[in-house]
């Protein structure tokens, strides 16, 4: 059976280097075009009384610009990027029937379509090398208390399409949540300054925030579990995948039955927080990264705030991971 990899997350974690080390370090799934390609973004009902959905606005622009012959090497060393449009990412699909993304963005997108083509990129790559296909961002489509029956209807078909053509394995990586969390709200911050800032003029919206997305990553790896299987579902945890004693890595290889002689470069291990520095290998790594330190004292705050976030993983896995529950320690 056809395999598909759906990587679950979390962005700010080196989910970057990680699958750079699937795709380009150890050749086991390829991803496509793109690292974040949201294909079925929001689903409505059409005139016709099909379930359909609007895709993200990259997704027509990156198959309109590799249709034109422009996508390679397209921004790839902006600070903010993560395209994986590398040469060494596109060799594998020079020959890669252009038809199948034609298709794609003929009329509106269907879960079918995306069957359709994942079907089509898996047997392509699986000629060159490569086990499987990869997506990522799709460890469930729609979630929280509010959501309509509509989105829960096309959650549930898109489940039932994708595990009845492929074998589903999902990958998640976690950080230490205050980290992460911190790493993703400077992000945030540096996207508000750059949009906002008036041609010529600093300008710069930053405050200490009083809330984190720190986020309790268990309730999306049990969902993964109760839909996939806990047989399929992988959870590695970045500090101990790139500094730990080897034992994440040979669990990792074991998951995907698939040797890992070499990791990615990984910015944020060991973890230099602020004094992080740009680097083209991992461009998306260091943006933002460098507006303000998480200082000890900082950390400790926000720590008692979401103590129950560390206290949940204890409590389900028994200890925390490395370097987890205490701020980046200075040479």
């Amino acid at each position: 059976m056809r395999k598909i990899i759906l990587f679950c997350g979390w962005g700010w974690s080196a989910s970057s280097p990680l699958i750079y080390t699937l795709q380009r370090k150890i050749k086991y799934a390829h991803f496509g075009y793109t690292k974040n390609f949201l294909y079925l973004k929001k689903p409505y009902i059409n005139q016709d009384g099909e379930l359909v959905f609007t895709s993200s606005s990259s997704v027509p622009f990156i198959i309109k610009k590799q249709i034109e012959g422009t996508w390679e090497n397209f921004k790839s060393f902006e600070p903010s990027s993560h395209r994986m449009n590398l040469p060494q990412d596109l060799e594998p699909l020079r020959d890669f029937p252009v038809e199948n993304l034609k298709e794609l963005i003929t009329g509106e997108p269907t879960i079918s379509k995306y069957i359709n083509f994942h079907i089509a990129l898996h047997d392509h790559v699986v000629s060159k090398g490569y086990k499987s296909v990869g997506n990522c961002g799709y460890k469930r489509l729609y979630t929280g208390p509010n959501v309509s029956r509509m989105r829960i209807q096309a959650t549930r078909e898109f489940q039932k399409a994708i595990m009845s053509e492929f074998e589903v394995k999902c990958l998640f990586i976690t950080r230490d949540p205050i980290r992460r969390a911190f790493a993703q709200y400077m992000n945030a911050i540096q996207r508000v300054t750059d949009a906002y800032s008036p041609e010529g003029q600093e300008y710069n919206r930053y405050k200490l925030p009083y809330q984190l997305d720190v986020i309790n990553y268990l309730a999306d790896i049990d969902y993964c579990c109760s839909v996939y299987g806990e047989e399929n579902v992988h959870v590695t945890v970045m500090e101990e995948l790139w500094e730990g004693d080897g034992t994440a890595k040979k669990e990792l290889s074991q998951f995907l039955d698939h040797p890992i002689d070499e990791l990615y470069k990984n910015l944020y291990s060991p973890d230099r927080g602020h004094l992080v520095e740009y680097d083209k290998d991992v461009p998306c790594q260091a943006f933002a990264q460098n507006l303000y330190e998480l200082t000890p004292s900082m950390y400790y705050e926000f720590k008692k705030k979401y103590q129950w976030v560390y206290d949940s993983w204890k409590e389900r896995y028994g200890s925390l991971p490395l370097y987890w529950g205490e701020p980046i320690k200075r040479d």
